[in-house]
């Protein structure tokens, strides 16, 4: 077997994003090495693996993030289950309507939800602690 001709260091959001670029241009001889093992390799990414936030104030950010994730359903290695921000003070939610706003404008999938259906979704959370939240 002969060494591969690219060795990325590192298999977070950029080291992955890079071999799967590289392997999209024709490359077949790439190998990404990271410190741990797979699912959670503990590198800068495993604070938040599995997480793709779409919106974004940048049209061209929520479009890389919306095609990420169809990259990901289409290998069948991604459970879509959505993602939830809460708001806890009137700033916290007027920014979360905002972002609702943004999502619609991309076309982004989102709804803004209430106290008890925050609670509902996930039950750990207080709902007299909140003001309600974004859904993605």
């Amino acid at each position: 077997m002969s060494p591969p001709k690219v060795v990325v260091i590192g298999a977070g959001v950029v080291g992955a994003a890079v071999a799967d670029e590289l392997t999209m241009r024709g490359w077949t001889d790439v190998t990404v090495l990271d410190r741990g093992t797979f699912p959670l390799p503990g590198g800068s990414s495993s604070h938040a693996p599995g997480l793709v936030f779409q919106t974004n104030p940048s049209q061209t950010m929520a479009g890389f993030a919306r095609h990420t994730v169809e990259k990901m359903l289409a290998l069948d290695v991604f459970t879509q289950v959505g993602g939830l921000e809460v708001a806890t003070t009137p700033e916290r939610w007027w920014d979360l309507r905002r972002r609702h706003g943004l999502a619609q404008s991309w076309g982004i999938p989102s709804r803004l939800v209430d106290a008890d259906e925050c609670a509902a979704l996930h039950p750990l959370l207080a709902a007299d602690r909140m003001s309600g939240g974004l859904h993605t």
